[in-house]
């Protein structure tokens, strides 16, 4: 069975129903976690799934709501007696950030950090990953994540505005977790931003043809995101809009 937890939706700054950017996958008894903002083990505890079981952590780029929980969650690894490795797929940058602020604190951690870069990805008896560049104002990327012994694609595209490599790179996965900040009303700031609208999403589903869609990386200015969704399902009409604590089974 593959399992997907929603741990944070919302986009910039956590609100009280939307935390900070982070998606868990679990693969038999093994998880994956997708970006790491603030609150992010929070999240973890209060669905009852233990940071031991975390094989990798794919960090999307360098912006506080996709990073700054991975620091706390990996020194509370440490605490909880790990002694596995971990491993952790972003870019160099997001990599040295992460060592930086775990050095701050002078209590280092007991077992080994692996980096690996996005375009190496990583790959173990459950998965094989690969990055691809997404469009936003920073160095950012997306994962797709193939699971073996499902033959199963799931298509992370992190923060970006519609993206020719996201294309490219998410063709016939059966499900797409897409950046949807806005709505059409807000389309301009989307560009200025460079995020994508749910309309906009939902039109890349379309085209690399997926399964289903996901909308998440949602703004508080959106005051009711069911225009997201009925904006999307114009388009494309597997939509669902991804909520906080919010788990997808895939039997």
């Amino acid at each position: 069975m593959i399992k997907i937890y929603f741990l944070g939706t919302g986009a910039g700054a956590p609100s009280p129903i939307r935390w900070a950017a982070s998606i868990a996958v679990a693969v038999g008894s093994s998880i994956y976690l997708l970006d790491c903002g603030e609150g992010c083990q929070l999240r973890l505890s209060m669905l009852g799934i233990s940071p031991l079981k975390i094989s990798a952590l794919f960090l999307t780029h360098e912006h506080g709501d996709h990073v700054l929980g991975a620091a706390p969650l990996i020194e509370s690894m440490s605490h909880h007696g790990r002694k596995d490795p971990l491993y952790i797929v972003s870019s160099q940058s997001v990599f040295e950030l992460i060592r930086t602020a775990i050095g701050i604190t002078g209590r280092g951690v007991g077992f080994d950090l692996y980096h690996r870069s996005p375009w190496e990805g990583y790959e173990d008896s459950n998965i094989e990953t690969r990055g691809f560049r997404a469009c936003h104002s920073s160095e950012s990327w997306g994962y797709r994540i193939y699971v073996k012994k499902r033959s199963f694609t799931i298509c992370y595209t992190g923060d970006t505005s519609p993206c020719e490599d996201v294309i490219r790179s998410c063709k016939e996965s059966q499900i797409l977790i897409h950046d949807a900040t806005f709505s059409q009303e807000n389309v301009g700031e989307a560009r200025e931003s460079m995020h994508s609208t749910a309309l906009e999403a939902a039109r890349i589903a379309s085209e690399v043809r997926a399964r289903y869609l996901y909308l998440t990386h949602i703004s508080s200015r959106n005051r009711d995101p069911a225009v997201l969704i009925r904006e999307a399902r114009t388009v494309f009409r597997n939509t669902r809009i991804a909520e906080d604590l919010m788990t997808t089974y895939i039997i």
